[in-house]
């Protein structure tokens, strides 16, 4: 049986690309999150190009080539090596958008009303085919001695050319069936092995606004009692326009982290669930980005008794956000937790329907 870490508390963990996972980056790059003080590293089983980053004996990965630019060539090695640096070791799955398996397999993608098939790199998170596969592959690489699954993209489209499409089961399945019957099936799947299951959901999840739940079929009451660990996406950048009363959601990084964490953990821990939030680690959007940026989020998340967090760059790059893990760690970091929005009382506090 392949040794395992326990879940840490609090976990502090980066995000790694499969082009850096297969590299002798990697190792570096892990060495690098030990000396900052983090435990925790993400690196992608498939993203949403589509590709996988290991080669697969699923038989549609096969029939598709999906694995013919494995960029991970031993991926249980990977693993044992960072275990043996004491990190805990989290693949991430990129589920219902897949650039690949859509292009080259458009019956598997969400339809037109003229029942064309509706180009866009999603795949029908309703369609069978499409679970089975993501199911196959998840409980291929539980055999590679991972700790965790993380679930990314289990969620219907948002593109507001997706209203007026058409899904498997769309008449006897409401999108929240859809997603929930399908984290239940991974969880299955998982019985028995030890490994735990995470779910990345919007950062919005956490206001739990009925409209957005809906029609990303993201329903969290029923979500959570199937997974172990909750990761909403609180990346200030992708706020946008008067939320919450902010005409620049980007201004308040301590805020809307805090906040969207704040509002998960009740629910969540009535089900024993963590919350790991992944916070911004990367520029976009935010003029004069450094250190203290990340570090004012990342003690936002433990302000409000997040189980840790998780950095994300879209190329693996840290030199910015692993300076300000340490800070942070270390207790010398200054962020300004007064940078709260100067709001009117009950405005901070927007119907929850959750």
């Amino acid at each position: 049986t392949p040794r395992r870490i326990v879940d840490p508390r609090p976990a502090r963990g980066i995000y790694a690309t499969a082009m850096v996972a297969g590299s002798p980056q990697m190792m570096a790059l892990a060495d690098s999150l030990v000396a900052a003080g983090g435990n925790t590293i993400v690196f992608d089983i498939k993203d949403r190009d589509g590709a996988l980053s290991y080669i697969s004996a699923v038989s549609l990965a096969r029939q598709t080539q999906v694995t013919s630019l494995a960029l991970i060539h031993q991926p249980t090695a990977l693993v044992e090596q960072l275990h043996r640096r004491g990190l805990y070791v989290v693949a991430r799955l990129s589920c219902f958008y897949d650039e690949h398996l859509a292009a080259i397999r458009p019956q598997l993608a969400p339809r037109l009303l003229d029942g064309t098939p509706w180009t866009s790199g999603w795949l029908d998170p309703a369609n069978d085919q499409v679970q089975e596969y993501l199911l196959d592959v998840v409980e291929e690489i539980v055999g590679c001695g991972i700790d965790e699954v993380q679930l990314d993209y289990i969620r219907f489209p948002t593109e507001t050319s997706a209203d007026s499409l058409l899904f498997a089961h769309a008449d006897s399945l409401a999108k929240h069936q859809v997603i929930t019957d399908f984290v239940r099936r991974v969880r299955d799947r998982l019985a028995g092995s030890g490994v735990l299951l995470a779910a990345d959901v919007f950062g919005v999840a956490a206001w739990g606004r009925a409209a957005d739940l809906d029609r990303i079929g993201q329903y969290l009451p029923e979500l959570l009692p199937l997974i172990d660990v909750v990761s909403p996406m609180l990346y200030p950048s992708h706020f946008y326009g008067n939320f919450l009363g902010m005409t620049n959601p980007v201004e308040y990084p301590y805020f809307l982290v805090y906040e969207g964490v704040r509002r998960l953990i009740p629910l969540a821990r009535s089900h024993g669930v963590a919350v790991r939030p992944w916070i911004q680690s990367f520029p976009y959007r935010i003029p004069g980005f450094d250190e203290a940026y990340v570090a004012e989020q990342m003690q936002g998340a433990a302000d409000a008794g997040a189980d840790g967090c998780m950095l994300w760059h879209p190329e693996s790059r840290y030199d910015v956000g692993l300076p300000a893990m340490r800070q942070v760690i270390d207790g010398v970091a200054e962020p300004q937790p007064d940078r709260i929005p100067q709001l009117l009382g009950d405005r901070t506090e927007i119907v929850n329907d959750l």
